[in-house]
Order: C-alpha cells, then sequence, then structure tokens
C-alpha cells in the first residue's frame, strides 16, 4: 500500500493490494485526500468484519489480480526467450534458480532486498559471482519486459549492481598437460575434444556442429560457427590437419558431425563432462574442456599469430578483449618474438 504524486498527471496515486490478492490504483487531487482514502482503506482491511469489499464497491475501484512471480516468469520465457535468445536453455536454468527463490511471491512485491537475498543464498551454494550476476541479469531484464507490458509501473531493480568477478586464471593450459589428459580419454570422446583443441572452439559449438557448416573442398578446409556463438556473429576457422583427422573419423551419420557411438545421439553438455573429469583426475590437472580454448588462443600469440587475426578465430567482440582474457603469453615467449623481429631487421639491413 503506498500513495505517490504522479507528475505526468499532477495528481496523488493511491496504490493498494487488497486481501483478496486484487491490486487497484486511484488518484487523487492532493496530498491530503490520498492519505485520507489511504488510511480509510487500511482501517477497512483489518475490520474483522471484511468491510473492505463493501468499501473497494463504493470507492468504484475496479482492479486486476495480482500476477504472481512464477506465472510472469513463465510467460517471459515463452513470449520473449523462445524467440529472442540465442541461448534459451542457459535462460531458462536461471529462470529456474529465480523461481525456486521468489516463486511464492507477487510480481510487484519484489525489493532490492530480495536481490540481496538471491546474493547471499548463491554464495552459501557456492555459486560464483559470475553465475550470480547472470541470475541478477535475468531478473532484470524480465523486470524490465513486464515493466513495458504493464505488469509494473517501474523496473524497481535496475539500480542494482552487480558483483565484481574475479577472471579464473587456474593452471596454464600447457601442450604437455593436454596431452596426459588425453592419454586418459576414452576413445570415442577422443574426436570432438581434438576438435575443440584443433579449432579453439566452445564446447557447445562442437557438440551441435553440421556437416552443412565443414567445408573440406575449399582451397583452405573451413569450418563455419554462426547459431551457437556467444554473440550471434558468424565465423569461419580454418581446419587443421588434425582437426579433418578428428572429423574423417566418426562415420556420417545423420546432420550432426559428432555423436555417441554406441546410442547415436550427438555429444551434450553432461556426457562429455564427464570423462573430461575423469581423465584430468588421472592426470593430476584441474584444466577444464573450456581452457581448450585458452590454449588455443595462447598457441597463436606465442608463435606470432597478430593479436586481431586470434580474436577473428574466437569471435571476440574486440581485439582488447581477447588481449586481456585469453592472450596470456608469458615474458620468454613476448622476448623470443620482439627478437625475432629485431635481428630480422638488422639482417635485412646488413
Amino acid at each position: 500500500m503506498s500513495i505517490r504524486y504522479r507528475k505526468d498527471r499532477d495528481s496523488w496515486l493511491v496504490d493498494n493490494v487488497w486481501p483478496d490478492k486484487i491490486r487497484t490504483r486511484m488518484n487523487a487531487p492532493d496530498k491530503a485526500t490520498a492519505t485520507k482514502i489511504d488510511l480509510k482503506i487500511r482501517a477497512a482491511m483489518v475490520d474483522e468484519k471484511r468491510v473492505w469489499k463493501k468499501l473497494r464497491s463504493e470507492l468504484g475501484l475496479d482492479g486486476e489480480r495480482l500476477q504472481g512471480f512464477s506465472e510472469v516468469a513463465d510467460e517471459y520465457f515463452q513470449s520473449y526467450v523462445l524467440t529472442h535468445s540465442r541461448a534459451p536453455q542457459f535462460r531458462l536454468s536461471r529462470l529456474g534458480v529465480l523461481k525456486r527463490l521468489f516463486g511464492d511471491m507477487s510480481i510487484d512485491s519484489l525489493t532490492v532486498r530480495h536481490v540481496d537475498k538471491l546474493i547471499s543464498t548463491r554464495k552459501r551454494e557456492g555459486v560464483s559471482n559470475g553465475t550470480i550476476n547472470h541470475d541478477i541479469k535475468t531478473l532484470q531484464h524480465m523486470y524490465q519486459w513486464a515493466s513495458n507490458r504493464g505488469y509494473l509501473q517501474e523496473n524497481p531493480l535496475m539500480s542494482v549492481d552487480k558483483l565484481k568477478e574475479v577472471e579464473w586464471v587456474g593452471e596454464r593450459p600447457d601442450e604437455s598437460t593436454i596431452d596426459a589428459i588425453f592419454s586418459h580419454l576414452p576413445a570415442q570422446v577422443i574426436p570432438i575434444f581434438t576438435f575443440i583443441r584443433e579449432m579453439g572452439c566452445r564446447r557447445g559449438e562442437a557438440i551441435t556442429l553440421t556437416w552443412k557448416q565443414v567445408d573440406c573442398s575449399a582451397v583452405t578446409p573451413i569450418a563455419t560457427f554462426h547459431t551457437t556463438t556467444k554473440n550471434g556473429r558468424a565465423r569461419q576457422v580454418p581446419l587443421t590437419r588434425a582437426a579433418l583427422a578428428a572429423l574423417s573419423s566418426v562415420p556420417r551419420y545423420g546432420t550432426t558431425a559428432f555423436y555417441h557411438p554406441v546410442s547415436l545421439k550427438p555429444w551434450n553438455e553432461t556426457t562429455l563432462k564427464k570423462p573430461w573429469e575423469r581423465a584430468r583426475n588421472k592426470a593430476n590437472s584441474k584444466l577444464r574442456i573450456h581452457d581448450l580454448r585458452h590454449a588455443y588462443a595462447i598457441k597463436l600469440a606465442e608463435d606470432g599469430c597478430p593479436m586481431h587475426f586470434i580474436s577473428a578465430m574466437l569471435g571476440h567482440h574486440s581485439v582488447d578483449f581477447t588481449a586481456k582474457r585469453y592472450a596470456r603469453f608469458s615474458p620468454e615467449s613476448a622476448s623470443r618474438a620482439v627478437l625475432r623481429v629485431l635481428e630480422g631487421g638488422m639482417a635485412a639491413i646488413a
């Protein structure tokens, strides 16, 4: 329950939620009148004789039943996410977390305090700041969508600050460590992991790769990544000999390039993650599958490949982002590259 000034109408709004979850809004000419009406409504609501229904009728207030959080979240997913998001399943998982915490609430009862609850709960669950930020971003976007469609007067969560993320650095994904992990991988997953290692692509891009995306007849054989890229931009990456060998080692079946040889179903996040974790444990390593992408970028950088080429192969939005997040090459490699340039230049002059 509240009263507030409406500058656009030069009036005061009496906004109330009744015991039967009906919400009504009434305009008053001044603050004193609005306060008087609001107090009268409050008093009626606590009256044991339930006179509030009669008062609402006398005031001529026709309201609307409050929408529940879960109900609006489901509509948001069906009406917006499925048609606009490049990763609907990822957004669905975020909505699942939010419904678990706020599902029983009405859509307009959420405040910044509830975001604090979200953060504290997720931290107790051991979730990283990056994942919590994804939860917050989904919540904010859903509330902006709800506000645009009249479920809310305004989005109360736009001022929420995201948490500071600490960039994961982990162990350096050097070739010997990766080779050690590969030595413990079962034979059926070797082709797809080899492809990820050679192409610097994301796991999801390899899982969904179809033969239509592969062109082996070109002068430089390429794979085109498009629908599953993180930023939605298509990119073409040259196929190395090892990547071509990985593709040719899997008999063609259906449209997907890589699949489980027994079930004949495409690989998914779980069926790839489990054998990788078992193999890395045997190799005494904590490298993630995503670190194969890091290794790809680091190798290119240390071999002197221009940063803007690396950025294009990874599909990043800027060269600065590539340099900061992926090309963590060693000082020794940088020194060797500079020395090659200097000595090459001196030799040319001589």
